[in-house]
């Protein structure tokens, strides 16, 4: 696979809530299937949190899902990186045990998994902490197995989203 960018749910949820509402910047969703969407990888269980809300954004994402490159089942290779990653995460005794079974159980931890098998770039609103405990950040597992991460900005910069 070439590389592409695999998005963090809180991209689409926090613009479509807060940054770029579908009435007020209708052209950052209309440039982000035409100049994007065929860099754009979606893991299923990103997909599943973007439905989950039954919104305006589950309506748009569900018409415009077909744009995007959706993976399904993990392969071996990120069934590996995510042991990986898992193991890691349980091993460092900063993160609190609460913070490693919720980082197990959400779509962050598979989200890493597919960037690091794949060596994509994740795009996250989240921000690295170097001291945090009680929550495990992608940018921190990225820092930990060099996968590279951008901010939505960076992202629209890189792909040419102008508003």
């Amino acid at each position: 696979m070439e590389s592409k960018y695999m998005m963090d749910a809180n991209v689409f949820i926090t613009a479509h809530r807060q940054l770029y509402p579908f009435d007020v910047a209708p052209s950052f969703w209309e440039q982000l299937v035409d100049k994007a969407a065929d860099k754009i990888v979606i893991i299923e269980k990103v997909q599943n949190e973007i439905l989950k809300g039954k919104d305006l954004l589950s309506d748009w994402y569900s018409s415009q899902s077909s744009n995007f490159t959706v993976l399904r089942a993990p392969n071996q290779e990120v069934i590996e990186a995510y042991r990986k990653i898992i193991n890691s995460v349980n091993n460092n005794e900063r993160y609190t045990q609460s913070a490693k079974d919720e980082f197990a159980s959400i779509a962050d931890s598979w989200l890493c998994a597919y960037a690091l098998a794949y060596e994509s770039t994740i795009v996250t609103l989240e921000t690295y902490q170097a001291g945090v405990k009680n929550r495990v950040k992608i940018p921190n597992v990225c820092k930990e197995f060099d996968i590279k991460y951008i901010d939505l900005l960076q992202f629209m910069r890189e792909v040419g989203i102008k508003l």
